[in-house]
């Protein structure tokens, strides 16, 4: 899937969600966060918040931007911890550029190996944010790996989270 620290995605990514909703994930936001997809030893874990929309005809999820990294994040080679303070202000200006249109729609960050598994503190947060309130009935998680990401959902009111499955456009 990712070869090369360039952008060489030629798609978006669909996800299914046990409930029968879908989740897409545009190219341009795949292409944003696999510029910080910790290939070299130094590289340091990335992260940020997920932003997109709710489709009105059939309550389907888009992810269309994200935001990365800012200079307020605490950031080592096997921890990010985001801090509100420049992806608010992201999110902020996003919210009324699109009139209110684009919501929160969960997190992402990297982390130091080819296939990505969530840590007991990764899921421990997911599960604290799912808690908090917000527009939408499931939150989401993405990990990119070195060569993977996956995506994980969590519905409210439920503490299971699982591990969606993606379009296979291959068969």
């Amino acid at each position: 899937m990712f070869n090369e620290r360039v952008n060489t995605i030629k798609e978006d990514y669909l996800y299914y969600l046990p409930c029968g909703k879908t989740l897409l994930i545009k190219k341009n936001v795949l292409h944003k966060m696999n510029n910080y997809r910790q290939i070299n030893r130094k590289d340091l874990e990335a992260g940020g918040i997920l932003i997109g929309r709710i489709l009105i005809e059939n309550e389907n999820y888009v992810i269309d931007d994200v935001t990365i990294p800012t200079q307020y994040d605490k950031r080592t080679r096997n921890r990010f911890k985001r801090n509100p303070k420049g992806h608010q202000e992201y999110y902020d200006d996003l919210f009324r550029e699109t009139d209110g249109r684009c919501f929160y729609l969960g997190e992402w960050h990297t982390h130091p190996e080819r296939l990505p598994r969530p840590s007991f503190i990764d899921k421990r947060n997911w599960k604290r944010i799912n808690e908090l309130k917000f527009e939408t009935e499931d939150l989401f998680f993405i990990i990119l790996g070195t060569t993977d990401l996956k995506v994980w959902s969590i519905s409210k009111n439920e503490d299971k989270i699982i591990l969606l499955d993606r379009e296979d456009k291959n068969g």
